[in-house]
């Protein structure tokens, strides 16, 4: 009760449960057991080896989105589904479940991806809410695809296998990019005008030159 309280005044969720947390301790074992825990349990959990790799994937994704490694990925897919209906809106999609394989978050694939397609939408005259919502949720690939810093945390706090959390994640989240492509192709289907443009036309050879920007981020991969 004293929790939601505290979440109710918008005390910050961190101190709102780290403050309850002691308070029941120091009401139920003592101020020693109280104290004793606030300095063992956070050292305990941060001094986990696993987790030094979060810094080291945002780090990845920093340098995956500044050498513009997701532009490629980004205009590969364009180019080889522009003949499907809502095709930069997929595009979009399947960017974001590269950028997901080497960066860990959502935050940083949904912000890496809409920078680049969003305006490539809006020049094709796609509507915003299509162009922008089909970001929005594909940044959520992120957290499943690995290397997924959410799961590495729920492994460490849960004491789960994160080995066996990649491996349900690569498969959940392609799952959830497909549904994402069904839900594109199904809403384009119905109402044309939210993707008016395709382009039937595109060479092959055009199409795999493209690919040749995709290789580094499939080497880091």
């Amino acid at each position: 009760a004293i929790l939601i309280g505290l979440l109710a005044m918008r005390v910050p969720i961190g101190i709102a449960l780290i403050g309850v947390s002691f308070a029941g301790l120091w009401v139920l074992m003592g101020p020693r057991v109280a104290w004793g825990a606030v300095s063992i349990i956070p050292y305990k959990f941060t001094s986990s080896w696993i987790l030094s790799s979060v810094p080291m994937f945002l780090f990845l994704g920093f340098i995956s989105y500044h050498t513009q490694l997701t532009r490629g990925l980004f205009n590969a897919a364009r180019i080889w589904l522009a003949a499907v209906p809502g095709g930069l809106a997929i595009a979009s999609i399947f960017g974001s479940a590269g950028f997901a394989a080497v960066s860990g978050s959502s935050i940083a694939c949904s912000a890496a991806m809409g920078r680049i397609a969003i305006p490539e939408m809006m020049k094709h005259r796609y509507h915003p809410e299509l162009a922008t919502g089909t970001v929005a949720v594909a940044g959520t690939i992120g957290a499943m695809i690995p290397p997924s810093i959410i799961l590495i945390l729920y492994g460490v706090i849960a004491q789960i296998s994160i080995t066996d959390l990649f491996l349900g994640g690569v498969v959940a989240g392609l799952l959830t990019a497909v549904g994402y492509t069904l839900v594109v192709l199904v809403r384009v289907w119905i109402n044309p005008a939210l993707a008016p443009e395709r382009d039937p036309g595109v060479p092959l050879a055009e199409k795999l030159l493209a690919l040749r920007e995709t290789w580094p981020i499939l080497l880091i991969m």
